[in-house]
């Protein structure tokens, strides 16, 4: 399957997708967003996790997603943000209207180079793109090495680090760029480890009978963990891991 299938994978998922995903720290969002009663827009929302958290804060929204399938679960959930099934070579938004465009965990599907213009068009002067990656952390404890993932390695790599968004990113200049991370713990179960891998785009297009071992293998990896410790839940330290990018005149 190609990068523009798997892109699109997740609605197959959708409600597994809002239901199993993690959302984001409130202090990640706090440097990433501006202040109410800004306009901004939320592309690649999917089932809208961080849409929910600009509502909160009391942001006027509008969301872009393709997927259709993923936009009506956004929607039952955010009924109050204006939805545009869009991708992000065309937001459809006035010219210089958004105090701020925002990216979770999108960016790395988009083509840059029909997104970046659209951005540019969309902001308003002294406004900014933020960009949003949740990883998770480099393992420490032994119990961490027992269940850590592949995928998780090259996330860190590509996206968990300074170095790594800046070789990712070097199209836009350093000198209009931030960065930022921040820490975060978050408790799961071995049963919701499991169901959150299933909502990956590689689980997605898996085999069913490797899907099945795969997802057996994380579960009962952590399940024997928590056994361990007698515990329910385990917390799997993250990285949100952000960048800010203030267009130059």
């Amino acid at each position: 399957m190609d990068v523009s299938a798997r892109a699109t994978s997740f609605g197959q998922v959708a409600e597994d997708y809002h239901r199993w995903r993690p959302s984001y720290p409130v202090k990640a969002v706090d440097w990433l967003a501006p202040s109410a009663p800004a306009h901004v827009v939320d592309v690649g929302a999917g089932t809208g996790k961080l849409t929910e958290l600009l509502v909160a804060r009391g942001l006027d929204v509008e969301v872009v997603e393709p997927d259709e399938r993923m936009l009506a679960v956004l929607g039952r959930h955010n009924p109050t943000v204006r939805r545009h099934q869009s991708d992000s070579s065309h937001i459809p938004v006035e010219d210089a209207s958004m105090d701020a465009v925002l990216v979770a965990d999108a960016w790395h599907w988009f083509d840059p180079g029909a997104t970046v213009p659209e951005v540019r068009r969309v902001l308003k002067p002294a406004g900014w793109l933020g960009l949003v990656w949740n990883v998770v952390a480099e393992p420490i404890e032994p119990w961490e090495f027992a269940i850590a993932d592949d995928s998780d390695r090259y996330d860190r790599q590509s996206k968990g680090t300074i170095e790594g968004l800046s070789q990712r990113l070097s199209y836009f200049p350093e000198d209009e760029v931030e960065f930022s991370q921040f820490a975060w713990d978050w408790e799961v179960t071995p049963r919701h480890l499991a169901a959150l891998l299933a909502t990956t785009s590689m689980a997605i297009t898996m085999p069913p009978d490797e899907k099945a071992i795969a997802f057996e293998r994380s579960r009962g990896a952590l399940q024997e963990v928590c056994e361990a410790r007698l515990r329910q839940t385990m917390p799997i330290r993250h990285i949100a891991s952000c960048i800010r990018w203030t267009p130059g005149k």
